[in-house]
């Protein structure tokens, strides 16, 4: 449970109890469905005053609570002592036991956990359920008094729990999806509503996604390398399900060239800031035995520091800036090489030979080897899996610095795992490069405008991919970008935009050929100067109806 949530309820345990249990249970109308068989053994996972645990009871049911708010726990003893022998202290993510149940109920709970450790709860969860068991779930559909951090006037977390997106979670780990009901709020609060939705556990089949998580969980964490890993697949996955080659086998390809620069990317932040964040058990201020890249990315960092600007930020947008165009010094262009070959070393000697005691990858003539299936799960998964992914390498960097300078804290190394270059300075070259184009119109509407009119849209948004390259980077009618925002344009105004878009990105690869086919080429894996338009646009199609009708994203469908 999020800390600041739970110090609420620690704080405010009267009024809860006088509150909740004022009403009968709401979501005990679904226990016959979910629960059929009589007697079946029922674990509530954050039962808070025992409202629902003790309806449990009462329906007949073998149950248990677990709830990781003392004060609350307490409470609900003193004032329900028939609950002292079935209540224990617990929480999602982390908590597990040897015995299996028939069932499940987690509500109003999930939203309470941040979106990065949910993948794990769901786990969790699914470990703890017998084959054939059912999962009853409710979580909430609409809340109209959240700030822009997800939390109520009084502090709780409720991140957004699309119920969709929570179907597709459970789905990817082995749930068979039942039923999904929408209820009013059983407070009577205005603007509530609560989803309820209930799954069953189908198989005990080793999912793909289970040996991810058993990597993160079971391998000796003396690197933050298999983390680095896991991330750059979760990062290309989600750019495109074919940047890898394909064989025949049952296993896919990566080429190390593309990990090595997402670890670039990675550790730039990290390598460049003021203290020194330790990325294994031995990399400390004086050590002999660093990271094995630390030396050759620092000497990299300052070449572009003394270059391009004091800034790293902004060292390192004008840095890939540079490299796109061709046009890095000799000096920095060489570091650059030595950095990418000592990455690759890493990465072969490091993760790639050592995840899962050498099960999961291997090396192969310039690529990294993994099953098909595993790769459908970062495909499917990555959105889910990164922030796991993030928040477990900034706890790993705070575990190693405990010995040497505790006060590196996850937080600030949190911080410097979510930069990324400053994007304004990327778009730029996109609005100077707009300023030549004659008769400038926008690529939705076909309106005329001028460059005090004209919005850098990117078409598939920012804040999904986090991708300003040329060919994303849009001119749009402000007023019209106004409407798009973070939506997404549906396969059918891509189609019918198809002339307009095209007719964009041949100007670009006219005025910015370097640039463009670099970002192209990263893009599809080569640049086919016969079909190239073709394949972007493609590429463009399917990007958007991934996050339409995969991820629930919401669609945007100017003029149709």
């Amino acid at each position: 449970m999020d800390y600041q949530t739970g110090k609420f309820y620690s704080h405010n345990v009267s009024d809860v109890i006088s509150r909740y249990d004022a009403i009968d249970s709401p979501i005990s109308k679904y226990f016959s469905l979910a629960f059929p068989k009589p007697a079946s053994q029922i674990l509530d996972v954050g039962c808070g005053t025992g409202r629902d645990l003790r309806a449990l009871l009462a329906a007949g049911y073998n149950a248990f609570g677990i709830e990781p708010v003392e004060e609350l726990r307490q409470a609900a003893i003193q004032r329900y002592p028939s609950l002292s022998g079935c209540l224990r202290s617990g929480a999602l993510p982390g908590f597990s036991v040897d015995d299996k149940y028939d069932g499940i109920l987690c509500s109003a709970v999930l939203m309470h956990i941040p979106q990065g450790q949910q993948l794990e709860a769901f786990l969790d969860i699914r470990n703890l359920l017998k084959v054939g068991g059912r999962l009853l779930l409710s979580i909430p559909a609409t809340r109209d008094d959240l700030d822009e951090e997800f939390r109520d006037p009084d502090g709780r977390l409720f991140v957004p729990t699309d119920p969709e997106r929570i179907r597709l979670i459970a789905e990817q780990i082995g749930f068979t999806f039942i039923s999904h009901s929408n209820d009013e709020d059983a407070l009577g609060r205005s603007g509530y509503s609560w989803n309820t939705l209930i799954f069953e556990k189908s198989s005990e089949a080793n999912r793909p996604l289970d040996r991810i998580e058993s990597v993160l969980r079971n391998d000796r964490k003396v690197a933050t390398y298999k983390l680095a890993l896991l991330r750059a697949f979760c990062d290309i996955a989600e750019r495109d399900e074919n940047a890898v080659n394909w064989f025949p086998d049952g296993y896919v390809g990566m080429p190390i060239e593309a990990l090595a620069e997402c670890w670039l990317a990675y550790y730039w932040p990290l390598i460049s800031a003021s203290e020194h964040i330790p990325q294994s058990t031995t990399d400390h201020p004086g050590s002999q035995r660093a990271i094995t890249f630390r030396a050759a990315l620092s000497d990299l960092n300052c070449l572009c520091r003394d270059y391009f600007d004091p800034d790293p930020d902004v060292a390192y947008t004008l840095f890939v800036l540079a490299w796109k165009k061709g046009t890095l010094t000799n000096d920095i262009a060489r570091q650059l090489r030595a950095v990418l070959s000592a990455i690759k070393t890493a990465l072969r000697d490091g993760p790639v030979k050592h995840a899962a005691q050498g099960g999961m990858f291997r090396y192969q003539s310039g690529l990294v080897m993994l099953h098909v299936d595993l790769w459908r799960e970062f495909c499917l998964s990555s959105h889910w899996i990164r922030d796991s992914l993030i928040l477990r390498w900034s706890e790993l960097c705070e575990k190693f610095s405990m010995s040497k300078d505790p006060s590196i804290q996850r937080g600030a190394t949190l911080s410097y795992l979510l930069k990324e270059g400053l994007p304004e300075r990327e778009q730029g070259i996109a609005r100077r490069m707009y300023e030549e184009r004659e008769n400038l119109s926008c690529v939705w509407s076909d309106k005329k405008i001028t460059l005090a009119t004209m919005d850098v849209d990117h078409a598939l948004p920012f804040s999904l991919w986090r991708n300003n390259d040329l060919w994303n980077l849009l001119p749009a009618a402000r007023t019209v970008n106004n409407e798009k925002r973070d939506k997404i344009p549906t396969p059918e105004l891509l189609r019918s935009r198809k002339e307009a878009i095209v007719d964009v990105w041949q100007f670009a690869n006219e005025i910015e050929p370097k640039v463009f086919q670099f970002e192209v080429e990263r893009t599809l894996g080569k640049f086919h100067e016969s079909r190239w338009e073709q394949e972007l646009f493609q590429y463009m199609s399917e990007r958007a109806a991934v996050a339409i009708y995969r991820r629930g994203e919401t669609a945007w469908n100017y003029g149709l």
